[in-house]
This record gives structure tokens, C-alpha cells and sequence, in this order.
């Protein structure tokens, strides 16, 4: 089983960490000035895209710039990815309950999407719709049966 990053060095670290598995990419401070740090007793604000009035771009903007100057390319974080998951490891790489439960599921695992999003690495493989359109007797029996008060 893989060992869960311990999110020592904040939000951004623990972000690149569940893309490339290594700790200590994202300098500290890099990451946690976006809306996913705000506690949960502040007012309601707009989460959508916030740019952080000291630094340009949002939190995810910033991990992927500093991923790419680590020299973490989209097309390196997605040979990582399928490296992994060919070897029937765990991608993205698992983050500590406590982190997550710092910045809340919903906020982290939406950081997470969306840093994959900029990335290009949402979807490793794109297949094409399935082309098979006749049932084989198991699944005609399945479609077939219904309850038993149901009335054809």
C-alpha cells in the first residue's frame, strides 16, 4: 500500500504531491491563498476562479506553474500517471484524511480536478463509444425480467 502525503508544507505541495508522488515541489506558501483555505466560520464568498489580490492567478494557477518549472511537464505528469496505474499503484497519489479534512473534500478534490484540468491530464485515455449493439441470452434474460406484479 502507498504511504498517504502528510501535507506538511500546505495546500500546493499536497495538490502536486497526488499528481507526481513527490513531496517538496511546491514551495511553502505556494497554493494557499486560494478560497480553499478560508475556515468554514467566514462568510460565504464566490469559490469560481478568485485571483489572490497579492499574486497573480489562482492557487491551482500557481502549482502548475511551479510543477512545470520542477520540470513537471503535462506530458511527464501523465507519463507518471500511466507508469502507475499500469503497475497497479493508486493515481493521483493518496493525501492525508487530516489535509483533506483542512480544506474540506468538496474544496480539495475540486483544487485537485481542476489543477488536472490545467494540467491536460483530466482523462489519460479517451476510448471511443462502445459499438456493440446485440445482447447475449444473460443480458436478454436481465432486460426481460420484471417484477412480479408488473402487468405486461
Amino acid at each position: 500500500m502507498t504511504a498517504a502525503h502528510d501535507g506538511g508544507r500546505g495546500l500546493g505541495d499536497a495538490l502536486a504531491y497526488a499528481l507526481t508522488g513527490v513531496s517538496g515541489l511546491v514551495a511553502d506558501g505556494v497554493g494557499d491563498d486560494s478560497s480553499l483555505a478560508e475556515t468554514a466560520d467566514e462568510s460565504p464568498v464566490d469559490h469560481g476562479n478568485r485571483v489572490a489580490p497579492d499574486k497573480p492567478g489562482t492557487s491551482e494557477a500557481d502549482v502548475a506553474e511551479a510543477l512545470r518549472s520542477a520540470g513537471w511537464t503535462p506530458d511527464r505528469v501523465a507519463a507518471h500517471a500511466h507508469a502507475v496505474l499500469d503497475a497497479a499503484g493508486v493515481w493521483p497519489h493518496p493525501v492525508a484524511g487530516d489535509v483533506i479534512a483542512r480544506y474540506g473534500a468538496a474544496r480539495f478534490y475540486a483544487a485537485l480536478t481542476d489543477l488536472r484540468q490545467r494540467l491536460g491530464v483530466w482523462t489519460l485515455a479517451t476510448l471511443p463509444p462502445s459499438h456493440r449493439t446485440t445482447f447475449n441470452a444473460d443480458e436478454l434474460r436481465l432486460l426481460a425480467e420484471v417484477p412480479p406484479h408488473h402487468v405486461r
